[in-house]
């Protein structure tokens, strides 16, 4: 067995093993012809070791070889260059941005629904109802002084009523029980704005593209392109609840005779008309009114 010593950084360690199966002559003229300290055997058995520390041409080709391979596909930016801006102040009047009134309407609701009670109900004691609006949105048509209102909410309905347990023969005896449901319910109405006044702010994005004509003015530059967008980020409208107003019918459905003249019934069919007062707002600059100071009083000389 024999050992190969580099004196480079990286060192190589040779071993060769054999199965004494030579002669003895050949095995006199494998040691003879390779004398440098190697002893040689017919099994080959090789071990490197390399500490990661080459010099210059080495050391590069071992990291992008050994150490440090790079997948097949990247994605990056490069060749990035960025330019300044103007530094020019602007001046601008003096306003103020504060929610502005774009209108202010009613919408009637009309809703239909069933109500199902725990037990049955000799009567409906007390109704407290109450508006929850969850979405209000208002979307342009063509038109730029007219757009729709979208709505959507629910109505909460709290309903007291007398339940029928027990039945003598001149009385009927029972719990008084409540029930808090919520009735969902939406419209869609159209709004025209007036022509003098506030108004709608909504401007619009755009985007835009062109060619690049060639030397010869026949034909475009395929390998280049305009391009140019503009995004507007305007303030959206939205609306706050002023006032609602219920009238209902509540029907007992399912009647059951509980005595001569008392029935009971196992739900109650909902029939509401909704009136709601609205009020569509959209934050937006005011200018502030220019005031003059006084001029200072004039005394004559006496």
């Amino acid at each position: 067995m024999g050992e190969h010593d580099d004196s480079k950084d990286c060192k190589f360690r040779v071993e060769y093993y054999c199965d004494d199966k030579h002669d003895h002559k050949d095995k006199h003229k494998h040691e003879h012809k390779y004398e440098h300290k190697h002893k040689y055997e017919h099994k080959h058995k090789h071990e490197y070791k390399c500490d990661h520390d080459h010099k210059d041409k080495d050391k590069h080709k071992h990291d992008k070889d050994h150490c440090h391979s790079k997948p097949g596909h990247s994605c990056g930016v490069d060749n990035v260059r960025v330019f300044g801006s103007s530094t020019e102040t602007t001046t601008f009047p003096k306003t103020i941005k504060v929610p502005v009134t774009l209108a202010e309407l009613s919408v009637v609701v009309c809703v239909e629904a069933d109500i199902q009670l725990e037990k049955p109900a000799l009567e409906i004691i007390r109704a407290w109802k109450s508006v929850i609006l969850e979405q209000c949105e208002l979307v342009p048509t063509f038109n730029p002084y007219a757009a729709k209102l979208f709505g959507s909410g629910f109505i909460r309905k709290n309903l007291e009523y007398a339940t029928a347990d027990h039945v003598s023969g001149s009385a009927v005896c029972g719990d008084i029980r409540h029930i808090s449901a919520l009735i969902p319910f939406d419209f869609c109405v159209g709004i025209t704005f007036p022509t003098s006044g506030p108004s709608l702010q909504l401007i619009p994005d755009f985007t835009s593209s062109g060619e690049l004509g060639n030397k010869t003015g026949t034909a475009a530059q395929l390998n280049m392109g305009l391009f140019g967008n503009r995004q507007f980020y305007n303030e959206k409208p939205y609306c706050e609840l002023v006032f609602s107003e219920f009238t209902e019918l509540d029907i007992g459905q399912d009647l059951r005779k509980v005595k001569c003249n008392e029935h009971a019934f196992s739900h109650v069919r909902e029939k509401i008309v909704l009136n709601l007062g609205l009020k569509v707002l959209q934050d937006q600059q005011v200018p502030l009114p220019v005031i003059n100071p006084p001029k200072p009083p004039h005394y004559p000389c006496k």
